[in-house]
Order: structure tokens, then C-alpha cells, then sequence
């Protein structure tokens, strides 16, 4: 008796139960769907016994010759282009030839290293690949140069009837053999050379009908990871099937020594947007919503990060403790949400865990300190307008810096007419003992940089306007300008152009009293002395120093002179337009250089007087500046053309 017959013995006289591993699992298949059509008086080529008989010694018979997968003599053999189009057409009769002509078939490989079984496996040929594997069983262990099995290959084809006939077969098999030669006989946990499993190849080909049929035939192979360190759970978490991920965590056991690769599974749940899944990981495995991602982000600041809310609600439902776990970098879930500058995440956590806005992170900084140096406006703004969080503006880190200093040092403009609420907060100083005005001017550029001059000039503004210097001699300034708009316009009120009639009927009437032109020059000119001195007027209040009055006056006051200083030469253009009307075209130029000025005077006085409106934002005067600075190039140009013409015309002159 030869060896392979004495291993036939010893498993003909195991356990003789008909209930086989893949009937409890419910991948059972007939026998003859596993064995098809096969003629049993066949050899294999290599030296073999035929396999002869009644079914279920040949089914022993089968079972005895994967024992001998690693105990094929000789080296490989080289496969002739006519037995791999053969096989690869799914041809029978090549395959009887080759047992004719006693060839060692079970050693016969490709250029790339594929037996005659990957072959009938990569064309889908099913009746084909029953029959080789019958014949050459220990072939479903063979690996290609890529290390792929056939069922590597099936899997990656998707081809569920093979799979599902590989399954069923190894089960029948695993249900005759001891554990040991079922640990040799497990093509569900062999690896190719990138670490894949078959179920790997299922689940990243989207083939999840084969996909189910690995997972119930091996409950450790989806927790296996690839060079790249990611399982078929991973996978299944990431693509969202939930059944799929059910099945697995339910055969998985203790999953925390099990899993291989990343652990962060919530993470992906997040990532795929999966609430499902997510709630089945958290029920089954709640320790996972501390695991760390590879940017070392928790569960919860992972989902508020990409900012998730069913499954942020989800978290702060299942774990609320998990606001309190740190991120690697020493930085709690709310501060994440300060970060990505998201409002409604930062106030539904603080909502569940008010407590929170206390947290600080290893440079000592709470979340305004996070939301300033992000330059987050609607968080800062919804921080610094809430009773119970404002204080957090008046708090220092490890540098001694306030939200406002590090917003200063970013030069996020746009937070900083929220965060510069007190005086405490303006003359707070860090361990420097800079102040955030002095960090603003010590860190400006020489070169211009109009963020960081706008930066400047808000906190300037806010300081002002928050009484918190001097303004007297701002108002005084004022005052002389809108005193001198006075004197002018009511000088030029007298001073008519065409002068007046020296003769009776009309003895001391304006020449040109019908001129339409005059009239607008009249009534613009009014204007502008009309507002200069309510400017005035409005001014001399704000001399009793109250700086609640100032600011009050410089709100009515401003606009006022703003309106007077553009009728000013307005009224200067229509006085020139009556007096040389008749000059067609220095009346054109006149107009084409008046309306640039005009324009000019706006986009350079507007921003500064809608900078002290209080109901103006400062956003929007930043843009209205800013179209300025883009279009000013225009300007340039256009009077460059203007003082080309004038030295062409005099040159002419």
C-alpha cells in the first residue's frame, strides 16, 4: 500500500456523520453538483491512482489528494500555446489529451505562472474547472507568479458559481478531515503578493454575491489585513453593506485580537455615510469610537471634521463621553468644529455637554482660541454673542495670548469686531507684553499687504469706536473740514457764474438765471453747505466727551460730510459747464475728468464712512475696498491718457 492510499485509510475511518461543515452554514450543495459529470476511470498523469468506484469512496478518494498539494516531484513544466488557448476556450478534449499523453499536468504552468485551473477559472469555464479540480484537487491550492490562487481569481472575476462550487467543496472536505489537515486545506485565508484574500478581491470588485458565500465559509478571513493594512471588514465598512458587515462582527468573536490592519472602523462607517452600519459597530464593538484614524483623529472629531450630523447625533446619543477623549494632537471634538468653522456642531455639543467650551488643548487654548486662530467667523461670532461663552474671550493660553491676539497674528480680519468686545480684551497683554495692537503693528509688512492693513485698520476702528481712546481730536478734524466745506459753498453761493445784470429792469439779477445749468450748480451748492453745517452742528455734541454722544454724532456727522464733500465738485462742474457751455469739447473733457473724480472720491471716502455705521458690515465695506484696489489700475491709465492729450493739444497750441 502506498502513502496516498494509507492517508485514504486513516480518513475513510474518521467520523462518519453525514451533517458536514457546509450544510451548517448553509452553503451545502448536492454531491453531484460537486463532483458533475466526471469520468472516475481517468488517471490524474502524474502517477496517481484513477479514481474508480462507488461515489462516496471516490469522494474519500478526492478528499485524500489535497494532503499531497506540497509533495509534487520534479520542477514545472512549461504549457505549449496549444494547451492554453485549449483550456482558455473551455475546450474538454484538450484536457483528455493531455491525460492521454500522460502529461504531468498538475505541474503545467504559463508564462506568469497560472495552472491549467487559473486558466479555466479566468474564462468562467464551470463544467471545465469541476472537472480538473476532481482530477487534480491539490491544483485549488496552486499559486500564479502574482501568488493568486484559483479561487483569488474567481473572486476577482466574480464569477459566483465557481466560487460557490470551491466553497462547498472545501466545506465537504473540512467535514472529513482533523484540524490540522483542515488548516492546510483553507484557500479562504491565502494571500497574494499584495496580502489580498479572495474576499478582498470580492469586496473591492464589487462582487458581493461571492463576497457572502467567503464570508460564511471562513470567520477569520475578513479580519485579515493586506500590506496596506486593510481587512475585508474594512472594505465592507467602506463600500456600506451592512448585511455583509453584520455576517462578519457576528462570526468574528473577540474582534479587538482579531482584526488585523486599521481598527478605525466607525470612521469609515462615517466616511461612507452609513448611519446603519455605524450604529451596528457601536452596539457591537462601543470601544472602537475611541480608536484613533491615521491622522489620529477620534471617532467623533472624524465625523465632525467632515462635518456628518446623523452621525455626529449619532456618537454624542450612543457615547456622549467621547466629547471628552482626546485627539492625538492633545485637541478635543469641539475644537475640530471650531476649526472647519461650523457653528451648529459646536453648539449641539455644547448643548449636550456645556462643559466642553472648558476643554483646553496641550498649548492651554479652548475653542474660541481655536475658532480665532482659524479664522472660523461664525463660530467666533456665535461664542462671543452667547452669554454663557463670551468670557472665553478674556481667556489666555500657554503664550499668554488672548482669541484676539492669535487672531491678529493670522490676520483674520473678520473676527475681530466680535472678539475685541471689552476693554479687558484690548489691553490684555501676553507673556511678551504685546497687546494685539502691538502685535498688529509689529508684524505688518512694509511691502503692502492689503489683508494685513485691513486687519489693522479694523482693530484701529474697533478701538476707536469702543470709546477706548481719545477721540477729540478725531472730532476736532472733523469739525475744521465741515467748517471749511461751509465756508466755500456759502462763498460760492454769491459767486455766480455769467455774473449779474448791471442795468434795470433786472439791475442786480443773475445774468443766466434761466441757464438749466445754473440752477443745478445753485442747488448743488446749497446741498453741500446745508450738510456741512449740520456736520457742524452735529459735531459741537460731541465736545461734551461722552462717548456714547460721539459715537452717536460721528454716525450722523459722517455721512453728512461725505454727501457735502461729492456735491462740492459737483457744483464746481456745473459752475464751469455754464460759464463755457459753448465749448463743446473742453465741456467733454471737463465731464470725462469730473466723473472719474467723482468715482475716485467714492471708492476711496465710502468704506471709511460705512466703516461707522453700525449696521453696515465690515465685510462688506472690505470688498467694496478691495474692487477698488483691483480697478485702480484703470484709473491710472485712464488719466495717463487724459495728460497725453492735454501736452499733445499744447505742443500743437
Amino acid at each position: 500500500m502506498d502513502s496516498s492510499d494509507a492517508d485514504l485509510d486513516r480518513i475513510e475511518a474518521q467520523s462518519s456523520t453525514d451533517v458536514s461543515h457546509d450544510q451548517e452554514n448553509g452553503t451545502h450543495l448536492p454531491m453531484d453538483d460537486i463532483l458533475g459529470s466526471q469520468d472516475f476511470s481517468q488517471s490524474e498523469g502524474d502517477g496517481a491512482t484513477p479514481l474508480t468506484g462507488d461515489r462516496e469512496v471516490v469522494v474519500q478518494r478526492l478528499l485524500a489528494r489535497f494532503r499531497l498539494s506540497d509533495t509534487l516531484p520534479g520542477e514545472d513544466v512549461e504549457m505549449t500555446p496549444e494547451t492554453f488557448s485549449g483550456i482558455s476556450d473551455g475546450n474538454k478534449e484538450c484536457m483528455e489529451k493531455l491525460v492521454r499523453d500522460e502529461t504531468p499536468i498538475a505541474r503545467l504552468r504559463s508564462s506568469t505562472g497560472d495552472s491549467i485551473l487559473h486558466l479555466a477559472v479566468t474564462w468562467g469555464h464551470l463544467e471545465l474547472v469541476k472537472d480538473i479540480v476532481i482530477q487534480f484537487p491539490r491544483l485549488l491550492l496552486a499559486k500564479n507568479s502574482s501568488g493568486q490562487t484559483p479561487l483569488h481569481v474567481a473572486a476577482h472575476g466574480g464569477y459566483t458559481p465557481i466560487v460557490k462550487f470551491f466553497v462547498a467543496l472545501v466545506a465537504l472536505a473540512s467535514s472529513r478531515l482533523c484540524t490540522e489537515e483542515i488548516k492546510t486545506l483553507n484557500p479562504f485565508v491565502l494571500k497574494d503578493e499584495d496580502g489580498n484574500t479572495a474576499l478582498h478581491l470580492a469586496i473591492e470588485g464589487l462582487y458581493f454575491e461571492v463576497a457572502a458565500y467567503l464570508v460564511n465559509a471562513d470567520k477569520d478571513a475578513p479580519l485579515l489585513g493586506n500590506n496596506k493594512g486593510v481587512s475585508s471588514l474594512y472594505m465592507a465598512v467602506e463600500a456600506g453593506r451592512i448585511s455583509l458587515v453584520k455576517t462578519i462582527l457576528k462570526n468574528a468573536g473577540n474582534l479587538d485580537s482579531k482584526l488585523q490592519g486599521r481598527k478605525h472602523l466607525a470612521h469609515v462607517a462615517l466616511q461612507a455615510g452609513s448611519l446603519g452600519i455605524l450604529d451596528v459597530i457601536l452596539n457591537e464593538y462601543p470601544t472602537l469610537v475611541d480608536e484613533r484614524d491615521s491622522e489620529g483623529r477620534t471617532c467623533l472629531s472624524f465625523g465632525v471634521s467632515i462635518e456628518y450630523y446623523g452621525g455626529v447625533h449619532k456618537i454624542l446619543n450612543q457615547s456622549p463621553k467621547s466629547v471628552y477623549v482626546r485627539n492625538s494632537d492633545g485637541s478635543f471634538p469641539i475644537h475640530t468644529a471650531a476649526e472647519v468653522d461650523n457653528s451648529i456642531l459646536v453648539r449641539k455639543i455644547l448643548k449636550r455637554c456645556p462643559d466642553s467650551k472648558y476643554l483646553l488643548n496641550k498649548l492651554g487654548q479652548n475653542v474660541l482660541h481655536i475658532g480665532a486662530m482659524s479664522g472660523s467667523y461664525s463660530v467666533t461670532k456665535f461664542l462671543m454673542n452667547n452669554k454663557d461663552t463670551e468670557h472665553l474671550g478674556v481667556g489666555q493660553d500657554m503664550n499668554g495670548n488672548t482669541p484676539l491676539h492669535l487672531a491678529i497674528m493670522n490676520w483674520h480680519s473678520q473676527c475681530i469686531t466680535f472678539l475685541a468686545k471689552s476693554s479687558k480684551i484690548l489691553n490684555l497683554r501676553n507673556k511678551s507684553g504685546l497687546r494685539a495692537k502691538d502685535i498688529a503693528e509689529l508684524e505688518l509688512k512694509p511691502n503692502y499687504i492689503f489683508q494685513e492693513r485691513w486687519t489693522l485698520a479694523l482693530l484701529l476702528y474697533t478701538i476707536h469706536t469702543r470709546g477706548f481712546e481719545s477721540r477729540l481730536r478725531y472730532v476736532n478734524t472733523l469739525l475744521l473740514v465741515a467748517a471749511l466745506v461751509a465756508t466755500m459753498t456759502f462763498a460760492a453761493g454769491f459767486t455766480i457764474p455769467g455774473g449779474f445784470n448791471s442795468s434795470a429792469p433786472h439791475l442786480g439779477r443773475a445774468t443766466l438765471a434761466n441757464n438749466p445749468t445754473l440752477f443745478i450748480f445753485l442747488l448743488l451748492d446749497i446741498l453741500a453747505m446745508q450738510c456741512s453745517v449740520a456736520t457742524i452742528g452735529t459735531l459741537i455734541w460731541a465736545q461734551l466727551g461722552d462717548p456714547a454722544l460721539i459715537r452717536s454724532s460721528l454716525h450722523a456727522a459722517l455721512p453728512l460730510l461725505l454727501f457735502a464733500l461729492l456735491c462740492m465738485p459737483l457744483a464746481f462742474l456745473f459752475g464751469v459747464a455754464t460759464a463755457v457751455g459753448h465749448v463743446k469739447w473742453l465741456l467733454v473733457i471737463i465731464c470725462i475728468i469730473s466723473v472719474l473724480f467723482f468715482f475716485w472720491a467714492i471708492f476711496v471716502l465710502g468704506p471709511y464712512v460705512m466703516l461707522q455705521r453700525p449696521s453696515v458690515s465690515p465685510e462688506l465695506t472690505g470688498e467694496f475696498l478691495v474692487t477698488f484696489m483691483q480697478y485702480k489700475d484703470i484709473f491710472e491709465v485712464t488719466l495717463m491718457v487724459i495728460k497725453f492729450i492735454f501736452c499733445y493739444w499744447q505742443d500743437d497750441l
